[in-house]
């Protein structure tokens, strides 16, 4: 599994989703992916985030949009689950900061 030591990132990406967002979220990711109770989830997105920036990363907030990240997972080859999610953040600050960010 490729993680972001792999290639040299100072930049990593955390999918975030706004609070009222999160009950269609839910829904969305409930048949392949539980979503924990709002406060629960935001606990441990914060925790994360901290982490990240403790071992001393950007972090970004690559917020989910629910009308449009099922087209991003179909053509990816993604299924709609917590690995598409950390897959779309990667990807999004890859885009913006480069793949190799030594």
């Amino acid at each position: 599994m490729t993680t972001i030591r792999d290639y040299n990132a100072r930049a990593v990406g955390i999918a975030w989703f706004r609070e009222e967002d999160y009950p269609a979220a839910q829904t969305l990711f409930e048949s392949t992916n539980y979503l924990p109770p709002w406060e629960e989830w935001l606990q441990r997105a914060q925790e994360l985030e901290q982490r990240f920036k403790g071992e001393g990363y950007i972090v970004e907030r690559v917020y989910i949009d629910l009308d449009t990240f099922p087209d991003w997972c179909a053509q990816n080859g993604k299924r709609i689950d917590a690995q598409a999610r950390v897959d779309f953040a990667a990807e999004t600050v890859a885009k913006k900061y480069g793949r190799n960010q030594s």
